[in-house]
């Protein structure tokens, strides 16, 4: 089983090859606004590492947002596109779900709260049962916190959120996102079947 991992949805944009669950090749950096023309050259990159072709490809293993529109955007296009192409298969994972992974390798914590800047006074949230998914104004989190003060708070970008708040610091990782897609592969579906997980509140929602 050959998969490809690619996440760009947030400040640091990976890719990687996994064969049969064992990592071939890794790239990640901060790639700024060169997303779209340096992405596919990463994934030749990769695949060329362990000598593998586009059509060998079972899996394209993808973060499907929250997170920067464009990232989300570019990501998204490159990946339906190569499963399109390459008869391939995509897995979407959530940020959400990328980033407490991601902590939880070196933390043991039951209840992680994960945000992610939504714009001015909201953040994306999730925390696994006990907060759904979604976009959550500053007043809705603080609110949430004081009823769950034993949750911790993570981020890829802490200061952003513009929250006064304590919150670990977690960049996004392209093996654990592998990781992911890996341990779930029954939540493959085609390219035409791929949705973006903006989790926008109703416009007008907060001051909005």
């Amino acid at each position: 089983m050959n998969m490809l991992a690619v996440d760009c949805c947030l400040k640091l944009t990976g890719t990687a090859l996994m064969t049969d669950g064992k990592i071939m090749a890794q790239i990640q950096g901060d790639l700024g606004r060169k997303q779209s023309s340096e992405l596919p050259k990463m994934s030749e990159k990769v695949l060329k590492s362990a000598n593998l072709t586009w059509p060998e490809l079972d899996y394209i293993a993808l973060t499907n947002g929250p997170g920067y529109f464009t990232g989300i955007r570019v990501g998204a296009a490159y990946a339906s596109g190569l499963a399109y192409a390459s008869g391939a298969e995509i897995i979407p994972i959530s940020t959400l779900e990328l980033l407490p992974f991601t902590f939880r390798k070196n933390h043991d914590v039951k209840k992680i709260l994960t945000l992610i800047y939504a714009g001015h006074g909201f953040v994306y949230a999730s925390c696994d049962k006990f907060l759904e998914a979604g976009e959550y104004s500053h007043s809705q989190i603080l609110s949430w916190l004081s009823e769950n003060q034993d949750a911790v708070a993570i981020s890829d970008d802490p200061e952003r959120t513009g929250l006064n708040i304590d919150i670990f610091a977690v960049k996004p990782d392209i093996l654990s996102l592998c990781e992911i897609a890996h341990k779930n592969i029954d939540r493959a579906i085609s390219p035409m079947e791929l949705k973006i997980s903006y989790y926008r509140a109703p416009q007008g929602a907060e001051g909005r």
